[in-house]
């Protein structure tokens, strides 16, 4: 029921302006990198603040100069986060335990509640129970993936399992779920309710019904027992990813075929495989597929015979891993019919945008039939290129692909580098005279003090607006290292922005706010979010800051959308604060921030040469961009089938063949390889299924995106419609002569505005097809398409499937 801290890797998911001024904490002054010059022409006008310099310097210094190791160590520890009662893992347990105290007096209060001010408060009360819980277990999540000491792991894995299983009761509390109904349906209460307020109470009783509560007791044991069998099987499901294919599905490999991988591959291979000689005296190694050796092999082994046998033998997969999916799946159908749904998928989607499983088909076909011309293209060129090389048939299967794509890529020729023009800071930089930009915030580095962060290398961030007021903090933990779990790119919301002033006084002693993460606007006090990115950068060298790709370039990019968003999405209330909004909305700001990554213009404010200063090449970004758009019809086609497969495993019929018995995930998968929405034209079998395979076996987003995988695609194209209407083009004529002097430019503050009041300031508190027409509608949109996508019906989905194609 309570939204926790969220991540990349399963969503993305994951503030109130004061008018109090805060000044700059004290920086050291004279850091400055031996031997490595970080400052260009381009800071001369822009970034000769101290501010900037600072913000660049705290992450493309070494580690043992910068803010965050010369603080972590000395003096006596503030707590985590800058909460005192995370100043060890004794007190950590402790503050589980004093949360779920305060919570507990909450819950009472909310069920004493009898007069009409009583009543009144109880939304209050929900949501400020939802955070004093989140405020410990979200941190205790951040701790287990990210701290480098084991007591620390071990305390925050205890707190966040006590904290699971007391939120687990507290979806099944009926008093709660009556005491909520007898609320929102009393019309003198709830028509006082603000807009937001309404979605706050509307997503509890939501949460409250998918958990089964209104069902007669039996049948809500019932469903208690299925919940936790669905949790077992996911379990299950991803345990069965890291265990070794077994021996009897081992691959001979010939020695001589693994010449043209690189050599570290070659010897991984050898090293972790047996080699025998065949009676012919052809040596083989009996390689156990991992993935990457498989990957390594389909991309450059030039032998057609041993890509296959690879890619048979990765694809098979493994039946158990079938097996448990399989069972999840039909949990999952039976636990939708209990609550009185048609399918998961109906379930799922009840409060997302797409809002059921035809709007989903919808949407996916409008878009499948705009891509079909390109992969089939795409295929034609692919061909094109094996002609020039092997007679005979042109025929391509799934495992060419790679190898083709490879040679076609080598036969252009590598591209330079573009990594020494991104030095992280230089790139975080360039984030904040972005936002600076758009929203009229920046971000400034802070001096973390002792015992705030959990390793020298997490840097801080203030985010301010123009006033100098403090907006929130960002922890960036970035950089790779052992000690992290393998998270990705994520984005932890540590705490979220809410209204406190008016906060239940319970006789549990509530825990105290950091008078640092408080503000005040208008009388009334507001706790400031806080959030942590996760990424997994390379280490600088001595004597150099980290460089990122391109790719590296967009994640922090998106990583901070997300951050943005929690920034700027505050609403008041903790539930719906920033990025606690549907699944298939989150990604949408931090996707449009990937289009400002890759704009020209935006990089030339801060993308320069680490050494020589001179500035990336626009020329050179343009050909990287052409070569990665090469290909994208191929990863635009594995998303569609995905996003499609995902829907049909959650469908009200699973087995198309209605036999009943296993396997017939794979036999829907078949179904739908025929699906005229894949069709590659005749005589062509790329993307085809492979006979005696089983690649559902390795869909581990069903577990964390189940009914839902179609999001990623949608917020694509959403943001693309928005990076194009509101800051690139279509714009009214009134606005383009107002910034003719930015020619070209997507940095418009009456941009930047328009999509921080309709969208981001929101949160989840607003219906996102609302934001999405509002935000849209420039006067050049015709009122007819603006009026179909604010109703969010099937018509909206079908509109946006007509959308222009994104570049994944």
């Amino acid at each position: 029921m309570y939204a926790q801290a969220i991540q990349k890797a399963c969503v993305g998911r994951i503030g109130a302006r004061a008018s109090r001024h805060f000044a700059a904490r004290p920086r050291p002054s004279g850091i400055r990198l031996r031997g490595l010059q970080t400052q260009s022409p381009l800071d001369t006008c822009q970034a000769t603040k101290e501010e900037d310099v600072s913000l660049r310097d705290i992450f493309d210094l070494p580690t043992q100069t910068t803010l965050g190791s010369r603080w972590f160590h000395q003096g006596q520890p503030t707590g985590l986060l800058m909460e005192s009662r995370f100043v060890s893992p004794k007190l950590l347990r402790q503050s589980g335990k004093e949360a779920v105290a305060e919570a507990e007096a909450l819950v009472q209060k909310v069920l004493s509640a009898e007069s009409p001010a009583e009543r009144r408060m109880v939304i209050k009360c929900l949501d400020q129970l939802s955070d004093s819980l989140c405020r410990v277990m979200d941190v205790a999540e951040l701790v287990r993936q990210v701290h480098p000491d084991s007591s620390w792991q071990n305390a925050a894995d205890e707190v966040y399992a006590g904290m699971f299983s007391y939120m687990n009761q507290l979806n099944t509390h009926v008093g709660l779920y009556g005491k909520l109904v007898e609320v929102i349906d009393d019309h003198e209460i709830s028509r006082t309710f603000s807009p937001v307020e309404r979605e706050v109470a509307m997503s509890f009783r939501r949460d409250f019904e998918r958990s089964g509560i209104h069902l007669p007791k039996d049948a809500h044991a019932h469903f208690v027992g299925l919940s936790s069998d669905i949790q077992e099987s996911s379990r299950g499901f991803l345990k069965s990813q890291s265990l070794p294919p077994p021996s009897d599905r081992a691959v001979a490999v010939p020695v001589d075929h693994l010449r043209s991988l690189p050599s570290q591959v070659s010897m991984h291979i050898l090293q972790s495989s047996s080699t025998r000689k065949r009676p012919d005296g052809t040596a083989v190694v009996d390689l156990v597929l991992d993935e990457y050796a498989a990957h390594y092999i389909l991309r450059d082994c030039a032998d057609d015979a041993t890509r296959e046998a690879v890619y048979r033998a990765w694809q098979f997969g493994s039946t158990a891993a079938v097996d448990t999916l399989e069972t999840l799946l039909e949990q999952r159908r039976a636990l939708s019919h209990l609550v009185g749904f048609e399918s998961f998928g109906h379930m799922a989607l009840e409060d997302k945008m797409a809002k059921s499983p035809s709007h989903v088909d919808e949407f996916l076909r409008g878009l499948a039939a705009q891509a079909q011309p390109r992969w089939n293209s795409a295929i034609t060129a692919l061909q094109k290129v094996r002609a020039k090389t092997r007679q005979g048939s042109q025929q391509m299967f799934p495992w060419d692909r790679d190898y083709w794509m490879s040679k076609q890529q080598a036969d252009k020729g590598a591209l330079p580098s573009l990594r020494s023009y991104f030095s992280l800071g230089r790139v975080v930089l360039g984030l904040s005279r972005v936002f600076k930009s758009l929203y009229g915030v920046e971000l400034r580095a802070a001096s973390p003090q002792p015992g705030e962060i959990w390793h020298p290398e997490v840097r801080k961030l203030e985010v301010v607006d123009e006033g100098g007021r403090l907006l929130g903090l960002i922890y960036c933990d970035v950089f790779s290292r052992s000690s992290k779990a393998h998270v990705g790119a994520a984005h932890f919301t540590a705490r979220c922005a809410r209204r406190i002033d008016d906060d239940v006084e319970v006789s549990a002693a509530s825990a105290p706010h950091s008078s640092r993460t408080v503000v005040e606007r208008d009388g009334q006090r507001f706790q400031l979010p806080v959030v942590v990115l996760i990424c997994d950068f390379p280490v600088p060298a001595e004597g150099s800051p980290s460089l990122l790709s391109w790719s590296n370039v967009e994640t922090i990019f998106h990583e901070m959308g997300h951050a943005m968003h929690s920034m700027l999405g505050q609403n008041g209330f903790h539930n719906v604060a920033g990025t606690r909004c549907p699944v298939d909305f989150v990604e949408l700001p931090s996707i449009l921030m990937e289009h400002f990554a890759r704009s020209p213009h935006v990089l030339s404010l801060f993308a320069s040469h680490y050494k020589t200063r001179a500035p990336l090449p626009l020329d050179l970004v343009t050909k990287h961009a052409e070569r990665r758009r090469e290909y994208a019809a191929f990863d635009l086609h594995a998303q569609l089938f995905m996003s499609a497969l995902d829907q049909r495993y959650h469908s009200p019929v699973l087995d198309p063949s209605g036999a009943g018995d296993r396997g017939w995930s794979t036999r829907s998968l078949v179904e739908l390889h025929r699906d005229p929405m894949f069709s590659e034209g005749p005589g062509t079998s790329f993307f085809g299924h492979v006979e005696d395979t089983q690649w559902q076996s390795r869909f581990t987003h069903l577990i964390g995106y189940g009914a839902s995988y179609y999001s990623y695609l949608l917020d694509r194209v959403l943001a693309g419609r928005i990076w194009d209407r509101v800051f690139h083009g279509d714009q009214p004529q009134q606005q383009q002569q107002q910034q003719q002097q930015v020619a070209g430019s997507p940095l418009s503050r009456q941009a930047g505005e328009r999509f921080k009041t309709e969208v981001l300031r929101w949160g989840g508190g607003r219906d996102p097809w609302q934001s999405l027409a509002a935000v849209l509608d420039n006067g050049s949109v015709r009122h007819g398409e603006i009026d179909a996508v604010a109703q969010g019906s099937k018509s909206a989905m079908r509109i946006v499937g007509s959308w222009k194609l994104p570049d994944i």
